[in-house]
């Protein structure tokens, strides 16, 4: 009889953690600290070289009432902003890396004086973002390439604009 309740209570345990961890929420947090509920923005087009871009949550989606501007959440000051100028991005893959590519990097230097990727999420989410460019693909072999503006950006700490 011990035996038959033991492996009930068991079952029930097992059952209960299963159930309460398959529901909880999965962050889905890439190598750059960046999950998918985080949007880069800015308050006009890319048409320099390069610009600043913040890292933001939104609040209020884009619609015809909001003429197709969405209100974000800045992350790290807590303003809030409306624009048309928002991108959710990934982490661009070495194959695609091609001359023209905008891409969005962290503003943190490395002992190379290229940006390097950001090496923890305070300083992810706390760092400063910018969007460039690919323009030069020469120096890939050690390891950056160069956007506009002439900076040099390691491999690993650029991010394509998926939509």
């Amino acid at each position: 009889m011990k035996s038959k309740s033991f492996m009930a209570v068991l079952f029930l345990a097992v059952f209960s953690f299963l159930f309460l961890f398959s529901s909880a929420p999965v962050s889905a947090e890439d190598e750059h600290y960046i999950d998918d509920e985080h949007y880069f923005i800015a308050k006009e087009k890319l048409t320099g070289a390069w610009m600043y871009v913040t890292l933001s949550t939104m609040k209020t989606p884009a619609s015809v009432e909001t003429k197709n501007e969405a209100e974000f959440l800045t992350v790290n000051s807590g303003e809030e902003i409306w624009t048309k100028f928002y991108y959710k991005t990934r982490v661009l893959k070495k194959e695609e890396i091609k001359k023209g590519v905008v891409v969005i990097s962290l503003e943190a230097g490395d002992e190379d004086g290229a940006y390097r990727a950001p090496e923890n999420k305070d300083e992810a989410i706390g760092g400063t973002w910018f969007m460039a460019k690919i323009t030069d693909l020469s120096d890939m072999y050690k390891g950056f390439v160069t956007v506009s503006g002439g900076y040099k950006v390691r491999l690993d700490n650029m991010r394509v604009v998926t939509k």
